[in-house]
């Protein structure tokens, strides 16, 4: 191992340390200055130590009870645990079906609208087509009553214009 790896491992270690002596020390200084944090510590030291003592004394009253106690509540816990996570299972797949469900309708209602877009376009171009014919129709009419008469065209607007001049000429 070279000199470099051997500092490279105190130093690592050395980190670990100083973190917890920096904390060590904070603390220190905290319950130092602030009686009140200092008399809350004391309370609550007071507190824990005297309810282990009272357990650790109940433990050796009766160990077995004691035993049968914790793994009781240990698998009440566990059994809690149990079907909590299968009423969130189950949850989660009842929602995951309603989802499944409404995205299903969405795309089928997309689909029928989509459809219903594409009949409309295809009544609107026929619509379409029919008014061009019409026009067309109505072009074709016009020109064919057209007929030259004196320098004006013969359309239906001017007909009395035009019956009257022709009168007037014979």
């Amino acid at each position: 191992m070279t000199t470099q790896q051997k500092t490279k491992k105190s130093g690592s270690k050395k980190l670990p340390i100083a973190i917890v002596t920096g904390a060590l020390i904070g603390g220190a200084i905290v319950l130092a200055k602030d009686p009140e944090q200092r008399h809350r510590l004391k309370e609550g030291s007071r507190a824990k130590k005297d309810s282990v003592a009272e357990y650790a004394s109940e433990v050796k009253e009766n160990p077995s009870e004691k035993k049968d106690d914790l793994v009781t509540r240990v698998r009440n816990i566990v059994n809690i645990a149990s079907e909590a996570a299968a009423t969130v299972q189950e949850v989660f797949n009842n929602q995951g079906r309603e989802i499944t469900d409404k995205v299903k309708d969405i795309k089928e209602e997309s689909e029928e609208i989509v459809s219903t877009a594409k009949d409309a376009g295809e009544e609107l171009q026929e619509v379409g087509d029919k008014a061009r014919e019409a026009k067309e129709e109505l072009s074709s009419d016009e020109e064919e009553q057209t007929t030259p008469t004196a320098g004006k065209a013969f359309t239906p607007s001017n007909t009395q214009d035009n019956v009257t001049e022709i009168n007037t000429r014979s």
